[in-house]
């Protein structure tokens, strides 16, 4: 059976002006043109799955016959290749090779590590509020920026912070310049600087010099709870074998990378989603105001911040910031009524997912509750993919996560943000999805704290009386 293909392709360009001009409107409207479908990057064939039955194949049950594909394989040569891309040990299929590196990296991110971080990720956040004057007009997504580099240099490379949180903050101006126009490009291009990309080298070299200084500084002084400590006495359990220098370099680049999409690209929209919902936001208020007793937010806290939670949720669902990912499969594979021969580009868009009305009611409304427990069951397994699913699941989802909800708990306890009359907020999809300039002005809070009737009310709230609406 042929595989339907999306109109308008052009001669030589093929989908690229769409995938240029419109993305996230191009790669949602595929949705309706079957569960996968041919588009055309250029002169190469690339198919889109959409359906999340297929998508379990592809990610779960079938996935030792797929490696990652043309996104990772042009990343490599600019980043170096890291646990995301598709490693390569003698003698092992891609599979065995990424489940090897796994194991020996995943203990670098155990859960009491991330929990450690939380005092200092919302101090952090308390020192950038403290910044705020009333009424003071505020750019969400470079504040947020500043506040994830600080964060994450401390979490993965420990203290001091500055060198990499400046090398890092540095190199993220000349991140989607550098990268975006190498992805697409054949692998001959490697060699070649194309004009106005002499930054991002110079950047990368020297995000790559603070973290070979930090690797010494922890070799020194021991395990400081930073992921650079912990893949320093990283281990492969089939050998013993410790991790490569240039190895834990390649890792800790990408992980901070990574990283910044949390704090700095999904927290401003949290934000500006709960200004355009006031109702949302009262509830927000009140969990924090009834759990936190105007306190620091704590590890311990954050397992009973069950709005907050679900106010990230949503806005992951809306914004995901991984908004398209690709594989390549290794073998002849059969996808529903399609059987694609072996070497097939393929891509999946989690934003399309998010979007699809056959998936989710409403998609393009903000609505918390949806991730009521008896309101999620409805959701179909594999619809909701922000941080991927399966072996290759984002090993730092439970970290991102983490940092979300205590910076939006710390920040959403003494600030109201509220939009600047006029200004429309767009998303911008290129290598990750990420706002565009987000102003808004901040307004402190009044100390309030909840009784806990008030508290028990807000978690027995009625779905119909509380749901988000539109304004």
């Amino acid at each position: 059976m042929r595989v339907p293909s999306a109109p308008w392709a052009l001669p030589v360009a093929g989908h690229g002006g769409q995938l240029f001009g419109w993305p996230l409107r191009f790669m949602t409207s595929l949705n309706a043109r079957g569960p996968v479908v041919r588009i055309r990057s250029g002169l190469s064939p690339v198919y889109v799955v959409t359906d999340p039955c297929l998508l379990r194949r592809v990610l779960l049950t079938d996935t030792r016959d797929y490696v990652k594909g043309r996104l990772t394989d042009r990343g490599g040569p600019q980043l170096g290749v890291s646990l995301v891309m598709d490693m390569d040990f003698d003698g092992m299929t891609p599979f065995e090779s990424h489940r090897r590196h796994r194991r020996a990296v995943q203990p670098a991110f155990h859960p009491t590590r991330i929990a450690a971080h939380v005092e200092a990720l919302a101090h952090e956040a308390r020192e950038l509020a403290g910044t705020w004057r009333p009424g003071r007009r505020v750019r969400l997504d470079t504040e947020f920026a500043r506040l994830a580099c600080r964060v994450n240099a401390r979490f993965f490379c420990g203290s001091p912070v500055g060198p990499v949180a400046e090398a890092l903050e540095e190199f993220k101006h000349h991140l989607v310049r550098g990268l975006y126009w190498r992805v697409p490009s054949p692998a001959f291009t490697d060699s070649w600087n194309p004009p106005g990309t002499g930054g991002f080298r110079r950047a990368r070299r020297r995000l790559r010099e603070a973290i070979e200084a930090a690797a010494t500084r922890r070799r020194s002084e021991g395990d400081d709870g930073s992921v650079l400590a912990g893949l320093i006495d990283a281990r492969y359990s089939d050998t013993g074998e410790a991790l490569a220098d240039g190895q834990i370099t390649h890792e800790i680049l990408f992980d901070l990378i990574a990283s910044l999409h949390g704090i700095a690209a999904v927290l401003p929209w949290a934000f500006h989603e709960l200004a355009r919902h006031p109702d949302a936001e009262q509830r927000l208020h009140a969990e924090l105001d009834a759990v936190l007793a105007g306190r620091p937010v704590t590890a311990e806290d954050l397992p009973r911040l069950d709005f907050t939670r679900r106010v990230l949720q949503e806005t992951l669902r809306l914004y995901p910031p991984v908004w398209l990912l690709a594989r390549r499969t290794l073998t002849e594979v059969e996808l529903g009524p399609f059987r694609l021969p072996a070497g097939t580009d393929l891509a999946y868009v989690p934003y399309a997912l998010h979007h699809n009305p056959g998936l989710f009611a409403e998609p393009h409304r903000f609505d918390p509750d949806r991730w009521l427990p008896e309101r999620a069951k409805t959701i179909p397994d594999h619809a909701y993919l922000p941080f991927g699913t399966g072996p290759r699941k984002c090993i730092g989802d439970r970290l991102a996560m983490t940092q979300l909800l205590t910076a939006l708990a710390t920040i959403g306890s003494s600030q109201r943000l509220q939009p600047i009359p006029g200004h429309r907020a767009r998303a911008r999809a290129r290598i990750f999805l990420t706002p565009g300039p987000m102003p808004m002005t901040s307004h402190p809070r009044p100390s309030t704290v909840a009784t806990p009737h008030t508290a028990l009310a807000v978690d027995r709230a009625d779905v119909d009386e509380t749901t988000c609406r539109q304004p």
